[in-house]
């Protein structure tokens, strides 16, 4: 163990300088340096205004259309979770503080928290997708390649079947563009232009896939209430059934009461 620690470590030491050496490379590769910075410089843009986009308008408006309450409300309770996530860039890292603001101040079941919230910081990464596919089209406009209806549906479907397969650590996403960019014949070599600009679309995107779990366990919670009901007097009546001081207490009581 301490030998795998070891080379861990040197592994962590070392990737920083290999990182900006592919980095470097690139940059010298490029012919125009200014046109490819304000091309990085709007593919920032839409990305973030795609994610935020989905955050406070879809995600909102699924929300109060099925649970009929204030989704802003409900998103302020996730405050904390949401800038963890952001600093982290991993869903998985900022789920002990998810838990705890589902149950505190969201007051979402924990039965259906802790079950919803795990499953979908594994699969659900619709950040990611979003992502994918539009550095997947960046990359190829950027080498003049042109995209028909075919390609795009292409590159959605890829991206979104992708996204189930990528991990909750930081910049996973550029690991799954190679599928996306060979299945349109793209350069897959430009992925690491893309490195000088994911320690911030991989925390913009976290937070989206963050979100999207804690809003599909509260529509989930939403949709089982009955269930959960009737858990909770089966679990009562069970209860009394194996305590039958308490249950004579609770007939002596409801005796009283008619009385």
């Amino acid at each position: 163990d301490q030998v795998i620690m070891k080379m861990v470590y040197m592994v962590m030491w070392v990737s920083p300088v290999g990182i900006a050496s592919v980095i470097a490379a690139k940059v010298l590769g490029v012919s125009d340096l200014a046109l490819v910075v304000s091309q990085l410089g709007l593919l920032i843009v839409t990305v973030c205004s795609g994610i935020f986009f989905y955050q406070f308008v879809c995600l909102q408006l699924i929300y109060f259309l099925i649970v009929r309450k204030n989704p802003f409300k409900f998103w302020w309770g996730l405050f904390q979770s949401w800038m963890t996530a952001f600093a982290t860039a991993s869903t998985a890292a900022a789920l002990p503080i998810t838990f705890r603001c589902m149950q505190e101040n969201n007051h979402v079941d924990p039965r259906v928290s802790k079950f919803v919230i795990p499953i979908g910081a594994t699969v659900n990464m619709d950040g990611t997708a979003l992502f994918v596919t539009t550095a997947s089209i960046f990359i190829a406009q950027m080498n003049n390649i042109p995209l028909d209806a075919g390609a795009y549906a292409t590159v959605v479907l890829t991206s979104t079947a992708a996204s189930i397969a990528a991990a909750s650590v930081p910049s996973a996403a550029l690991v799954l563009m190679l599928l996306v960019l060979t299945a349109i014949d793209a350069p897959y070599q430009d992925v690491s232009l893309l490195w000088a600009i994911d320690w911030f679309l991989d925390r913009c995107r976290t937070t989206n896939n963050m979100l999207g779990d804690c809003y599909g366990a509260a529509i989930v919670e939403s949709l089982s209430k009955k269930e959960l009901e009737m858990m909770d007097k089966l679990e009562v009546e069970d209860q009394e059934m194996k305590d039958p001081e308490a249950q004579s207490v609770s007939t002596h009581q409801s005796a009283s009461t008619d009385l």
